[in-house]
C-alpha cells in the first residue's frame, strides 16, 4: 500500500507537469498554467521537468514495491515512507525549479539530491536483502 500511495502522488504531479507543457504549447484550455511566462522561454524547461520525472519515477516505484513485498524483506513502513517521501519531495523541488522558474540552484541541487539518495538507498537496501 505504501508504493501505491507514492505512485498516486507522483502520478498527480506528472499529470500537472503534463498540463503545464500543454499550456506552454499554446492550448487555451490550460492557459491558466502559463502563469504569465513567455512560452518560448519556459517550454523547453517544462518539457525537461516532465521528462525527468518520467525517467526517474518508474525505477523508484519498482524498488519501493520490491522492498515492500519481498517475503524476506524486513523493511519497516517508516523506512519505506522515508525513501518514498524524500523521492517525492525531490521530484517536486526539481519540477518546480525546471517547470516554473528560470533558475533556482537550491531547488535544483536539493531536488537532485533528494532524487538520487533515495534511489541509491533503496537499491543498496534491496541488495542487502537479496544477497
Amino acid at each position: 500500500m505504501i508504493t501505491a500511495l507514492y505512485a498516486s502522488l507522483l502520478t498527480l504531479w506528472f499529470v500537472f507537469l503534463s498540463m503545464r507543457v500543454i499550456a506552454l504549447r499554446g492550448n487555451p484550455m490550460f492557459a491558466f498554467l502559463t502563469l504569465g511566462a513567455s512560452p518560448d522561454d519556459m517550454l523547453e524547461r517544462a518539457v525537461r521537468a516532465h521528462g525527468n520525472l518520467a525517467e526517474y519515477t518508474p525505477i523508484m516505484l519498482i524498488l519501493l514495491y520490491l522492498l515492500e513485498t519481498l517475503p524476506a524483506a524486513s523493511v519497516t513502513q517508516t523506512t519505506l515512507h522515508i525513501l518514498g517521501g524524500a523521492f517525492l519531495l525531490g521530484r517536486l523541488m526539481h519540477g518546480i525549479c525546471f517547470g516554473f522558474m528560470t533558475s533556482s540552484m537550491p531547488l535544483r541541487i536539493g531536488g537532485t539530491a533528494l532524487t538520487l539518495f533515495p534511489l541509491m538507498g533503496a537499491a543498496i537496501l534491496l541488495l542487502t536483502l537479496v544477497v
